[in-house]
Protein backbone atom coordinates (compact mmCIF):
# COMPACT_ATOMS: atom_id res chain seq x y z
CA UNK A 1 0.00 0.00 0.00
CA UNK A 2 1.37 3.19 -1.32
CA UNK A 3 1.47 6.13 2.12
CA UNK A 4 1.68 9.03 -0.03
CA UNK A 5 1.95 9.31 -3.90
CA UNK A 6 2.87 12.14 -6.08
CA UNK A 7 0.93 13.80 -8.74
CA UNK A 8 2.13 15.24 -11.37
CA UNK A 9 0.19 17.58 -13.26
CA UNK A 10 1.87 18.88 -16.94
CA UNK A 11 -0.38 21.98 -17.52
CA UNK A 12 1.26 22.37 -21.06
CA UNK A 13 1.71 25.16 -21.93
CA UNK A 14 0.13 24.61 -25.07
CA UNK A 15 2.17 24.61 -28.35
CA UNK A 16 5.21 23.34 -26.51
CA UNK A 17 4.97 19.57 -27.84
CA UNK A 18 2.69 18.70 -25.28
CA UNK A 19 0.46 16.14 -28.05
CA UNK A 20 3.71 14.36 -28.43
CA UNK A 21 3.97 13.50 -24.76
CA UNK A 22 0.76 12.66 -24.05
CA UNK A 23 1.62 9.98 -26.63
CA UNK A 24 4.28 8.64 -25.18
CA UNK A 25 3.16 8.22 -22.12
CA UNK A 26 0.13 6.09 -23.16
CA UNK A 27 2.52 4.56 -25.88
CA UNK A 28 5.10 3.63 -22.53
CA UNK A 29 2.48 2.74 -20.34
CA UNK A 30 3.65 -1.25 -19.49
CA UNK A 31 7.37 0.58 -19.10
CA UNK A 32 6.22 3.64 -17.21
CA UNK A 33 4.22 1.12 -14.98
CA UNK A 34 7.57 -0.83 -13.85
CA UNK A 35 9.67 2.23 -12.72
CA UNK A 36 6.51 3.20 -10.07
CA UNK A 37 4.54 5.52 -12.86
CA UNK A 38 0.90 5.50 -14.02
CA UNK A 39 -0.35 7.08 -16.93
CA UNK A 40 -4.10 6.80 -16.03
CA UNK A 41 -6.88 6.60 -18.45
CA UNK A 42 -9.50 8.86 -16.63
CA UNK A 43 -12.50 9.56 -19.48
CA UNK A 44 -15.33 12.66 -18.85
CA UNK A 45 -18.78 11.29 -18.41
CA UNK A 46 -17.70 8.29 -20.27
CA UNK A 47 -16.29 9.86 -23.14
CA UNK A 48 -12.76 9.17 -24.05
CA UNK A 49 -10.51 12.34 -23.83
CA UNK A 50 -7.58 10.85 -25.88
CA UNK A 51 -4.16 11.27 -23.84
CA UNK A 52 -4.94 14.43 -21.80
CA UNK A 53 -6.39 12.29 -18.74
CA UNK A 54 -6.58 15.32 -16.65
CA UNK A 55 -8.95 17.27 -18.36
CA UNK A 56 -11.41 16.54 -15.45
CA UNK A 57 -9.82 19.29 -13.30
CA UNK A 58 -11.56 21.69 -15.85
CA UNK A 59 -14.44 20.48 -17.34
CA UNK A 60 -17.20 22.77 -18.05
CA UNK A 61 -20.67 22.13 -18.56
CA UNK A 62 -22.42 23.69 -21.34
CA UNK A 63 -25.94 23.32 -19.41
CA UNK A 64 -27.49 27.15 -19.33
CA UNK A 65 -29.05 25.75 -15.71
CA UNK A 66 -26.36 27.47 -13.65
CA UNK A 67 -27.53 25.32 -10.93
CA UNK A 68 -27.58 21.81 -12.75
CA UNK A 69 -23.98 23.05 -14.44
CA UNK A 70 -21.89 23.36 -11.04
CA UNK A 71 -23.68 19.86 -10.28
CA UNK A 72 -22.22 18.19 -13.26
CA UNK A 73 -19.18 19.96 -13.03
CA UNK A 74 -18.13 18.38 -9.15
CA UNK A 75 -19.33 15.37 -10.45
CA UNK A 76 -17.12 15.05 -13.01
CA UNK A 77 -13.87 16.47 -10.69
CA UNK A 78 -15.20 13.76 -8.45
CA UNK A 79 -15.14 10.61 -10.46
CA UNK A 80 -11.46 11.43 -11.92
CA UNK A 81 -10.28 12.29 -8.21
CA UNK A 82 -11.65 8.85 -7.56
CA UNK A 83 -9.79 7.00 -9.83
CA UNK A 84 -6.52 8.93 -9.40
CA UNK A 85 -7.38 7.85 -5.15
CA UNK A 86 -7.56 3.89 -7.00
CA UNK A 87 -4.32 4.60 -8.67
CA UNK A 88 -2.49 5.87 -6.01
CA UNK A 89 -2.93 2.67 -3.94
CA UNK A 90 -0.64 0.70 -6.35
CA UNK A 91 1.56 3.68 -8.13
CA UNK A 92 3.66 6.29 -5.79
CA UNK A 93 3.70 8.47 -9.00
CA UNK A 94 0.70 9.29 -11.22
CA UNK A 95 1.29 11.58 -13.92
CA UNK A 96 -1.87 13.75 -15.64
CA UNK A 97 -1.65 16.09 -18.53
CA UNK A 98 -3.71 18.55 -19.70
CA UNK A 99 -2.62 21.75 -21.36
CA UNK A 100 -5.72 23.78 -21.36
CA UNK A 101 -5.12 24.29 -17.80
CA UNK A 102 -2.87 26.51 -18.26
CA UNK A 103 -5.67 29.39 -19.43
CA UNK A 104 -8.83 27.49 -18.41
CA UNK A 105 -7.78 27.43 -14.68
CA UNK A 106 -9.96 30.52 -14.14
CA UNK A 107 -12.65 29.19 -11.27
CA UNK A 108 -12.27 30.79 -8.12
CA UNK A 109 -9.81 29.17 -6.07
CA UNK A 110 -9.04 26.60 -8.73
CA UNK A 111 -5.51 25.77 -7.26
CA UNK A 112 -6.16 25.87 -3.59
CA UNK A 113 -9.28 23.35 -4.14
CA UNK A 114 -7.16 21.29 -6.12
CA UNK A 115 -4.48 20.59 -3.98
CA UNK A 116 -6.74 19.91 -0.92
CA UNK A 117 -8.61 17.67 -2.68
CA UNK A 118 -5.54 15.80 -3.96
CA UNK A 119 -4.41 15.73 -0.22
CA UNK A 120 -7.75 14.03 0.81
CA UNK A 121 -6.80 11.42 -1.46
CA UNK A 122 -3.23 11.00 -0.21
CA UNK A 123 -1.50 12.60 -2.76
CA UNK A 124 0.37 15.00 -3.16
CA UNK A 125 0.63 17.34 -6.41
CA UNK A 126 3.47 19.17 -8.18
CA UNK A 127 2.96 21.37 -11.11
CA UNK A 128 5.58 21.07 -14.53
CA UNK A 129 4.73 23.68 -16.59
CA UNK A 130 6.86 24.12 -20.27
CA UNK A 131 6.84 28.11 -20.90
CA UNK A 132 7.91 28.87 -24.90
CA UNK A 133 9.28 32.24 -25.86
CA UNK A 134 6.20 34.87 -26.09
CA UNK A 135 6.64 35.83 -30.07
CA UNK A 136 6.89 32.28 -31.03
CA UNK A 137 4.04 30.61 -29.23
CA UNK A 138 1.12 33.77 -30.54
CA UNK A 139 2.30 32.65 -33.92
CA UNK A 140 1.77 29.08 -33.04
CA UNK A 141 -1.41 29.50 -31.30
CA UNK A 142 -2.52 31.93 -34.15
CA UNK A 143 -1.92 28.71 -36.56
CA UNK A 144 -3.69 26.06 -34.75
CA UNK A 145 -6.37 27.87 -34.55
CA UNK A 146 -6.95 28.63 -38.12
CA UNK A 147 -6.08 24.83 -38.86
CA UNK A 148 -8.00 23.43 -36.28
CA UNK A 149 -11.85 23.03 -35.60
CA UNK A 150 -12.23 26.76 -34.37
CA UNK A 151 -11.51 27.86 -37.29
CA UNK A 152 -10.34 31.68 -37.40
CA UNK A 153 -10.34 33.46 -40.11
CA UNK A 154 -8.82 36.83 -38.48
CA UNK A 155 -5.66 37.61 -39.75
CA UNK A 156 -2.51 37.37 -37.55
CA UNK A 157 -1.70 41.20 -38.22
CA UNK A 158 -5.82 41.53 -36.51
CA UNK A 159 -5.03 38.98 -33.71
CA UNK A 160 -1.49 40.37 -32.60
CA UNK A 161 -3.26 44.06 -33.09
CA UNK A 162 -6.53 43.45 -31.17
CA UNK A 163 -4.93 41.60 -28.50
CA UNK A 164 -6.98 38.71 -29.14
CA UNK A 165 -4.30 36.32 -27.39
CA UNK A 166 -5.40 38.18 -24.38
CA UNK A 167 -6.99 34.87 -23.14
CA UNK A 168 -3.75 33.09 -22.91
CA UNK A 169 -1.30 34.33 -20.02
CA UNK A 170 1.79 35.29 -21.65
CA UNK A 171 3.38 37.40 -17.96
CA UNK A 172 4.53 33.96 -16.72
CA UNK A 173 5.73 35.61 -13.37
CA UNK A 174 2.09 36.62 -12.50
CA UNK A 175 0.44 33.19 -13.58
CA UNK A 176 3.40 31.38 -11.94
CA UNK A 177 3.14 32.86 -8.85
CA UNK A 178 -0.74 32.74 -8.72
CA UNK A 179 -0.15 28.88 -8.54
CA UNK A 180 2.72 28.85 -6.47
CA UNK A 181 0.59 30.92 -3.55
CA UNK A 182 -1.73 28.04 -3.57
CA UNK A 183 0.51 24.83 -3.68
CA UNK A 184 3.82 26.08 -2.43
CA UNK A 185 6.75 27.44 -4.87
CA UNK A 186 8.46 24.19 -3.87
CA UNK A 187 6.15 22.51 -5.53
CA UNK A 188 6.19 24.24 -9.57
CA UNK A 189 8.12 22.79 -11.83
CA UNK A 190 9.27 25.11 -14.79
CA UNK A 191 11.20 24.13 -17.68
CA UNK A 192 11.57 26.05 -21.30
CA UNK A 193 10.74 24.47 -24.18
CA UNK A 194 13.81 25.61 -26.69
CA UNK A 195 16.45 23.92 -28.26
CA UNK A 196 19.53 24.03 -26.36
CA UNK A 197 18.03 23.86 -23.30
CA UNK A 198 16.72 20.49 -22.99
CA UNK A 199 18.13 17.79 -20.56
CA UNK A 200 18.09 14.03 -19.85
CA UNK A 201 19.81 11.31 -21.73
CA UNK A 202 19.47 12.38 -25.01
CA UNK A 203 19.00 16.80 -24.56
CA UNK A 204 15.67 16.56 -26.26
CA UNK A 205 11.80 17.27 -25.01
CA UNK A 206 11.26 13.65 -24.45
CA UNK A 207 14.33 12.80 -22.44
CA UNK A 208 13.76 16.29 -20.86
CA UNK A 209 10.53 15.72 -19.49
CA UNK A 210 11.17 11.80 -18.18
CA UNK A 211 14.21 12.82 -16.25
CA UNK A 212 12.13 16.14 -14.81
CA UNK A 213 9.61 13.37 -13.24
CA UNK A 214 12.29 10.79 -12.31
CA UNK A 215 11.63 8.44 -15.23
CA UNK A 216 14.98 6.74 -16.53
CA UNK A 217 14.58 6.04 -20.52
CA UNK A 218 15.88 2.91 -21.62
CA UNK A 219 15.53 0.73 -25.07
CA UNK A 220 12.43 -0.80 -23.86
CA UNK A 221 10.64 2.55 -24.48
CA UNK A 222 8.40 2.80 -27.76
CA UNK A 223 9.69 6.31 -30.15
CA UNK A 224 7.42 8.44 -31.49
CA UNK A 225 7.36 8.01 -35.61
CA UNK A 226 6.73 11.36 -36.28
CA UNK A 227 6.31 15.01 -34.38
CA UNK A 228 2.28 15.07 -33.73
CA UNK A 229 0.35 18.15 -34.36
CA UNK A 230 1.92 19.31 -37.49
CA UNK A 231 1.69 23.29 -38.38
CA UNK A 232 0.92 24.40 -41.65
CA UNK A 233 3.07 26.54 -43.41
CA UNK A 234 3.68 29.14 -45.98
CA UNK A 235 0.55 30.36 -48.12
CA UNK A 236 -1.03 26.83 -47.05
CA UNK A 237 -2.09 28.50 -43.64
CA UNK A 238 -3.50 31.51 -45.44
CA UNK A 239 -5.56 28.89 -47.84
CA UNK A 240 -6.97 27.78 -44.72
CA UNK A 241 -7.72 31.26 -43.15
CA UNK A 242 -9.66 32.09 -46.40
CA UNK A 243 -11.73 28.89 -46.13
CA UNK A 244 -12.68 28.87 -42.76
CA UNK A 245 -14.17 32.62 -43.93
CA UNK A 246 -16.78 30.77 -46.07
CA UNK A 247 -20.15 30.18 -44.17
CA UNK A 248 -21.01 26.77 -45.53
CA UNK A 249 -17.96 25.25 -44.80
CA UNK A 250 -17.80 26.32 -41.05
CA UNK A 251 -21.19 24.58 -40.86
CA UNK A 252 -19.44 21.33 -41.82
CA UNK A 253 -16.91 19.00 -40.76
CA UNK A 254 -13.15 20.05 -40.76
CA UNK A 255 -12.84 17.93 -43.98
CA UNK A 256 -10.55 20.24 -46.28
CA UNK A 257 -7.35 20.13 -43.41
CA UNK A 258 -6.35 16.89 -44.59
CA UNK A 259 -5.59 17.79 -47.98
CA UNK A 260 -4.28 21.05 -47.68
CA UNK A 261 -1.67 19.30 -45.30
CA UNK A 262 -0.91 16.88 -48.13
CA UNK A 263 -0.33 19.54 -50.03
CA UNK A 264 2.24 21.52 -47.46
CA UNK A 265 4.24 18.36 -46.72
CA UNK A 266 4.17 17.92 -50.45
CA UNK A 267 5.43 21.09 -51.69
CA UNK A 268 7.82 21.14 -48.97
CA UNK A 269 9.47 17.93 -50.48
CA UNK A 270 9.59 19.39 -53.68
CA UNK A 271 10.76 23.00 -52.70
CA UNK A 272 12.01 23.28 -48.53
CA UNK A 273 10.30 26.81 -47.43
CA UNK A 274 12.75 27.46 -44.84
CA UNK A 275 11.75 29.58 -41.62
CA UNK A 276 9.99 32.76 -41.68
CA UNK A 277 7.91 34.97 -39.41
CA UNK A 278 4.78 36.27 -38.92
CA UNK A 279 6.53 39.61 -37.51
CA UNK A 280 8.74 41.92 -38.69
CA UNK A 281 11.72 41.82 -37.08
CA UNK A 282 10.65 45.51 -35.50
CA UNK A 283 7.09 44.51 -34.33
CA UNK A 284 8.81 41.00 -33.13
CA UNK A 285 10.83 43.02 -30.82
CA UNK A 286 8.54 45.63 -29.77
CA UNK A 287 6.01 42.64 -28.80
CA UNK A 288 8.95 40.53 -26.57
CA UNK A 289 9.60 44.33 -24.95
CA UNK A 290 6.28 44.07 -23.18
CA UNK A 291 7.56 40.46 -20.97
CA UNK A 292 11.24 41.08 -20.49
CA UNK A 293 11.05 42.12 -16.69
CA UNK A 294 8.64 38.76 -16.36
CA UNK A 295 10.89 37.09 -18.15
CA UNK A 296 13.66 37.60 -15.81
CA UNK A 297 12.21 37.43 -12.40
CA UNK A 298 10.86 33.81 -14.02
CA UNK A 299 14.08 32.61 -14.85
CA UNK A 300 15.91 34.44 -11.32
CA UNK A 301 12.85 32.63 -8.61
CA UNK A 302 12.02 29.91 -10.58
CA UNK A 303 15.28 28.70 -12.27
CA UNK A 304 17.55 30.06 -10.13
CA UNK A 305 19.85 32.21 -13.14
CA UNK A 306 21.47 34.90 -11.60
CA UNK A 307 21.60 36.39 -15.39
CA UNK A 308 17.86 36.71 -15.39
CA UNK A 309 18.04 35.03 -18.86
CA UNK A 310 15.08 32.95 -19.79
CA UNK A 311 15.06 32.12 -23.31
CA UNK A 312 18.79 32.02 -24.72
CA UNK A 313 17.98 31.90 -28.33
CA UNK A 314 18.22 35.66 -29.75
CA UNK A 315 15.64 37.10 -31.86
CA UNK A 316 16.12 36.31 -35.45
CA UNK A 317 15.62 38.38 -37.99
CA UNK A 318 13.68 36.28 -40.16
CA UNK A 319 12.16 36.84 -43.60
CA UNK A 320 8.61 38.54 -43.01
CA UNK A 321 5.99 36.12 -44.44
CA UNK A 322 3.51 37.91 -46.45
CA UNK A 323 0.45 36.50 -48.33
CA UNK A 324 -0.65 37.39 -51.51
CA UNK A 325 -3.57 39.63 -51.44
CA UNK A 326 -4.90 39.31 -54.74
CA UNK A 327 -9.08 39.87 -54.91
CA UNK A 328 -9.30 37.34 -57.61
CA UNK A 329 -7.21 34.87 -56.40
CA UNK A 330 -9.66 34.40 -53.18
CA UNK A 331 -12.18 34.76 -54.85
CA UNK A 332 -11.41 31.72 -57.01
CA UNK A 333 -10.56 29.83 -53.13
CA UNK A 334 -14.17 30.95 -52.07
CA UNK A 335 -15.51 29.49 -55.27
CA UNK A 336 -13.54 26.39 -54.64
CA UNK A 337 -15.06 26.40 -51.85
CA UNK A 338 -18.40 26.61 -52.37
CA UNK A 339 -18.30 23.74 -54.84
CA UNK A 340 -16.70 21.09 -53.15
CA UNK A 341 -19.02 22.29 -49.74
CA UNK A 342 -21.77 21.52 -52.25
CA UNK A 343 -20.73 18.35 -53.70
CA UNK A 344 -19.76 16.76 -50.46
CA UNK A 345 -23.73 17.46 -49.36
CA UNK A 346 -24.49 15.44 -52.18
CA UNK A 347 -22.27 12.72 -51.67
CA UNK A 348 -23.93 13.03 -47.66
CA UNK A 349 -27.46 12.65 -49.58
CA UNK A 350 -26.82 9.73 -51.66
CA UNK A 351 -24.87 7.43 -48.77
CA UNK A 352 -28.10 8.44 -45.96
CA UNK A 353 -31.13 8.04 -48.81
CA UNK A 354 -30.07 5.13 -51.45
CA UNK A 355 -29.36 1.52 -51.38
CA UNK A 356 -27.29 -0.74 -53.16
CA UNK A 357 -28.77 -1.63 -56.71
CA UNK A 358 -30.90 1.21 -56.69
CA UNK A 359 -27.86 3.76 -57.77
CA UNK A 360 -27.63 3.57 -61.80
CA UNK A 361 -30.67 6.26 -62.18
CA UNK A 362 -28.92 8.54 -59.77
CA UNK A 363 -25.87 8.21 -60.64
CA UNK A 364 -26.37 9.63 -64.07
CA UNK A 365 -27.70 12.99 -62.20
CA UNK A 366 -24.04 13.55 -60.51
CA UNK A 367 -20.17 14.22 -61.66
CA UNK A 368 -18.46 11.36 -62.33
CA UNK A 369 -16.21 12.10 -59.52
CA UNK A 370 -18.59 12.30 -57.47
CA UNK A 371 -19.50 8.41 -58.06
CA UNK A 372 -16.23 7.58 -58.28
CA UNK A 373 -15.55 8.92 -54.60
CA UNK A 374 -19.31 7.04 -53.81
CA UNK A 375 -18.06 3.86 -54.66
CA UNK A 376 -14.73 4.48 -52.72
CA UNK A 377 -16.78 5.34 -49.54
CA UNK A 378 -18.91 2.03 -50.74
CA UNK A 379 -15.88 -0.51 -50.55
CA UNK A 380 -14.85 0.47 -47.33
CA UNK A 381 -17.93 0.35 -45.60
Amino acid sequence: MIEIATVYLCIGTMKTGTTSLQLFMRRNAVELNKQGYCYPQIPVLGKNTYNRNASFLIYRSANEDGNKKKSEEWEVRKKGYEIVAETAQNYENIVLSEELIWHHSKRKNFWAEMKEEFESIGCQVKILVYLRRQDELVQSLWNQNVKSDQRWYITFAEFINEKQYSYFPLNYYRKLNQIAEAVGKENVIVRVYEAGQFGGSQNNLISDYTSTLGIELNDNFKKLDASANQRMRGNFIEIKRIVNSVPEYRKMPNFLVEYIMKADEAKEELCPSGKTSLFSYEEQNAFMNQYIKSNERVAREYLGREDGILFRKPLEELPHLKFPSDELYKDFMMLMVQYICKQERRIQYLEEHTHLGMLDSVYNAFPTKVVRKLHKRRKKN
